[in-house]
């Protein structure tokens, strides 16, 4: 069974209303998954709060904050869907290679902070392959864009293709602390 689609990243933006940038928004997404990770089921309630104590979304219009409800939703179906067809949040792939990139960042920034927001003791005692997993998020939190680009480039395949198996391994990193952190969902089989 296909698990919920995320809703489209372009409309959500829009119903932004520019009080947010792209990479605020996957930073929205990054922020869910962290909080489901941790606590499968976290309300919209306290989603919202933590989007505002991060000052992310302090006080969403009602378009958007029924996209963020959603976003919420969509992503703990994708969690619990035993094909793991979680997807990462970010600008569809006609934007730059740029601005996929920092909001790729700072959804590992959004995940990071609401994984680690709940004092969770059971981030001291990871498995090495989730440990190693958490640090290779937090150093693809810190990637930096570039320097100033002459004149535009089209992205390379090369390019597009290192970036599409970072996110890959996001994706895959994301369950793995899943898995570390609250185990197969109830008549769910460990492979």
């Amino acid at each position: 069974m296909a698990s919920e689609p995320l809703p489209d990243f372009g409309h959500s933006l829009a119903m932004a209303m520019g009080n947010l940038d792209a990479a605020s928004l996957a930073e929205c997404h990054g922020v869910a998954c962290g909080l489901l990770v941790r606590q499968p089921d976290a309300t919209p309630d306290a989603y919202l709060g933590l989007l505002q104590m991060l000052e992310i979304v302090t006080s969403p219009g009602p378009a958007l904050h029924e996209s963020l409800l959603e976003v919420l939703q969509a992503s703990r179906n994708q969690l619990r869907d035993v094909e793991m067809q979680l997807a990462i949040w970010l600008p569809d792939d006609e934007e730059s290679l740029e601005e996929r990139t920092e909001a790729l960042a700072q959804w590992c920034n959004g995940f990071l902070a609401s994984i680690g927001a709940g004092d969770d003791q059971r981030l001291e005692t990871l498995s090495g392959e989730a440990a190693e997993a958490l640090a290779d998020i937090q150093e693809i939190a810190l990637a930096e864009i570039g320097g100033e680009v002459e004149e535009e480039e089209e992205d390379t395949e090369e390019e597009e293709g290192a970036f599409a198996e970072i996110v890959e391994y996001i994706r895959v990193a994301v369950l793995i602390l899943r898995e570390d952190l609250r185990g197969p969902a109830p008549g769910e089989s460990i492979h």
